[in-house]
């Protein structure tokens, strides 16, 4: 195998990885790691060892390596040199092993030291990679780590907020203090103890929720589908308050009425009148800017992936759309922050946030309730401010079902 020279771009990799090993971050989590060391005098590792690690061997092009002794010892060489720029690592002489350069804290000691250099960056789209993030803050300080936690309830996606550590509590004070953009949105940045507390309320929610739901004899996850649903409201682009549309004159609501029973073998009259009202709303009012039809609705938010369900009537300000996956959930509520208002929808805007929780939970019960035959936005209420979880349900009928209006019920399913 020919002599390996390790570029720049190379040798930084290969530092950050190392010093990532073994630092505060993740040396206490990893047990093999610090298995290995417990069982050294020296408290130091075989660097063979750590460049038959995965990211290590696809750093230095080790493809055909399976184990520590297949490193070739040149491999070996250039790399010790380059962990010997490092302050916080050390190397032996002979170059074979690598450890810390001190010794690691206590737990309460370092759990308060890790907090206070991590600051915690939102919206993020679900498929961002760390190299982005930490190449992205790397322009202002230092990054030792970047971190993308789990979505809560949709535990095999990315929640959306990263976790950047940098190496000194100076330095994550000071990208505090900025105004970032990041993929053209801008950034929400607060301190990890504050991602912290809203990461254990949304913890406890959860809990609570699957706790009422277990005891009502039903599995929490297989309830209903999680993080396909987006609330919007809408407002006047050009006022700023809640839209008020201009709605059917007499005569093009007589154009959209349909008296004639159908039976029920050729469909239900309800999927009938839906088929003729959204015919007819949208040849008479596609081109009107001062109306929202659910087709335009369908129209801005299909970029972000494949809309199921459009649950809004004209002459409403807000409603709901279902996305047949997260990921597109989670990009429609970044682009509209990132958008700093809302999405374009003719001439207004759509402030968009997810519905999530208790309200995520009561929206597809109530929507099962009626047996899918109904739109649901009429018994949800449009809930603002930062912490927004979405609707909350209306009030119940006398015999404790949701009160619904089938005759006017008007279901848009996606093409």
């Amino acid at each position: 195998m020919a002599t390996p020279s390790l570029g720049e771009d190379t040798a930084k990799a290969v530092l950050r990885q190392v010093e990532f090993y073994f630092g505060d971050s993740n040396l206490p989590k990893d047990d093999f790691l610090k298995t290995k060391i417990n069982e050294s005098e020296d408290d130091m590792v075989c660097l063979a060892l750590i460049c038959s690690f995965s990211k290590m061997r696809g750093h230095l092009n080790l493809t055909e390596v399976k184990k520590a002794d297949d490193v070739p010892d040149c491999t070996l060489k250039v790399v010790a040199q380059t962990l010997r720029t490092s302050s916080s690592l050390k190397v032996s002489e002979d170059g074979k092993k690598v450890g810390r350069s001190t010794k690691l804290l206590e737990p309460e000691e370092l759990i308060e030291q890790l907090d206070s250099r991590t600051i915690a960056a939102s919206p993020l789209e679900l498929n961002v990679q760390r190299e982005a993030l930490e190449a992205f803050f790397g322009q202002y300080a230092k990054v030792n780590s970047v971190r993308l936690p789990r979505h809560v309830v949709q535990r095999k996606y990315f929640c959306g907020t990263a976790l950047i550590e940098f190496s000194a509590v100076e330095d994550a004070q000071t990208v505090l203090e900025q105004s970032l953009v990041f993929a053209g949105a801008e950034l929400e940045l607060k301190p990890k103890k504050d991602f912290d507390v809203i990461r254990e309320k949304e913890v406890e929610e959860f809990e609570r929720n699957r706790s009422i739901t277990t005891s009502n004899g039903s599995n929490a996850e297989e309830k209903h589908p999680k993080g396909l649903l987006v609330a919007f409201k809408l407002k006047s682009a050009s006022a700023g308050d809640s839209a008020e549309q201009n709605g059917p004159d007499e005569k093009k609501t007589a154009e959209m009425k349909m008296t004639k029973k159908v039976d029920d073998k050729h469909g239900s009259p309800i999927d009938k009148v839906v088929e003729k009202e959204n015919k007819s709303s949208i040849s008479i009012y596609k081109d009107d800017m001062n109306v929202v039809l659910r087709e335009d609705l369908k129209d801005v938010f299909k970029k972000f992936g494949t809309v199921k369900y459009v649950d809004f009537r004209i002459r409403e300000d807000k409603g709901y759309i279902r996305f047949e996956q997260p990921e597109a959930a989670q990009k429609a509520h970044a682009a509209s922050v990132s958008a700093k208002g809302g999405l374009v929808v003719k001439n207004f805007i759509a402030n968009v946030e997810p519905v999530t929780g208790v309200a995520e939970s009561e929206y597809w019960s109530l929507l099962r309730g009626n047996q899918g035959k109904h739109r649901v936005g009429n018994h949800f209420h449009w809930r603002g401010g930062k912490n927004n979880r979405g609707g909350k349900r209306g009030r119940d009928g006398e015999n404790g079902s949701p009160r619904g209006r089938p005759n006017e019920a008007k279901r848009a399913r996606a093409a």
